[in-house]
């Protein structure tokens, strides 16, 4: 998989495999997945076509992704596309329908296009499935019909709004895979360890959905190794009156010193809500108990 970036109207694909797959592929999803594999069974040399900055993003800062472009890389690997094309959102914005079309066909060789039925190009989102159609052809524009699971349209909205109420097994579903959060682990106030159960304090890129506030059963994958775990996000009411939200992830059965080291939280199963306990031991015993449930299952 070649892999090009920044890619503008100057910029030329150097192999021809006319087959183009093109979407936005926030947390590259059920739905994302299927038409990935459409296209590759349709045309097993195919490229993958998004955005160096989702366009929703660029657009507003408070949208919340799933994924980062590094994140898509590793999943779109799997379907094996030729290239992977990240086009300059920027120089594109303003692009009529047309001329993002003859951007296509020119700069990319692209005869056969693979998208959502509801995918949406150009400036003021001008452009759409039936505007392909007008330029390169109906049997050259291929979509699939919209993916759903248990009777809902899968959608990375969908997503988010399970991962807000901490329905983390459903946005699993939903993704496919498990849902994670990938951070340097930072100095926090050592309350952790002064407790019995210390805890790696995550930094992580704040484009990102951060499920809702509570305790999670997570996997921890830590320098090519997994470990089971638990973590809290939140504002630690019991021992701060800080309004800060951390994220901290106590990883069973160790204790070594990994500050700024990259660790990678899979999120398994929410536990439950963040409370203000009335005493530190009263805490403590909480957290053994979510430890031994977690143990159990």
């Amino acid at each position: 998989m070649r892999i090009y970036e920044n890619f503008t109207s100057d910029n030329y694909i150097d192999d021809d495999i006319p087959a183009v797959c093109i979407g936005g592929f926030d947390g590259v999803h059920l739905g994302h997945q299927e038409l990935l594999k459409y296209t590759k069974e349709s045309s097993n040399l195919f490229q993958i076509v998004t955005f160096d900055t989702l366009p929703k993003k660029y657009f507003n800062n408070e949208h919340m992704l799933l994924t980062t472009n590094n994140e898509k890389i590793e999943l779109f690997k799997k379907f094996e596309p030729s290239n992977l094309v990240f086009i300059n959102f920027e120089h594109v914005m303003k692009y009529s329908p047309k001329t993002f079309c003859e951007m296509l066909k020119n700069n990319m060789k692209t005869k056969n296009i693979y998208v959502g039925n509801d995918f949406k190009f150009g400036a003021n989102r001008e452009g759409d499935v039936d505007y392909l159609i007008k330029y390169f052809g109906e049997d050259s524009v291929h979509t699939i019909p919209d993916y759903e699971h248990n009777n809902e349209k899968i959608s990375s909205t969908l997503i988010k709004s399970f991962l807000s109420e901490g329905f983390v097994e459903q946005a699993n579903e939903a993704l496919g895979y498990e849902y994670s959060l990938t951070g340097t682990v930072i100095k926090g106030d050592q309350r952790g360890s002064q407790i019995g159960f210390p805890t790696a304090n995550l930094n992580i890129d704040k484009s990102i959905q951060i499920p809702k506030n509570g305790v999670y059963k997570v996997d921890v994958l830590l320098n090519e190794y997994l470990y089971e775990g638990i973590m809290n996000i939140g504002y630690k009411p019991t021992v701060s009156e800080g309004t800060k939200q951390s994220l901290e992830v106590h990883i069973f059965d160790f204790n070594d010193d990994i500050y700024d080291t990259n660790l990678t939280v899979h999120f398994k199963k929410f536990i439950r809500d963040e409370i203000k306990f009335s005493s530190i031991d009263e805490l403590t015993q909480q957290i053994s108990k979510d430890i031994e449930d977690i143990n159990k299952n």
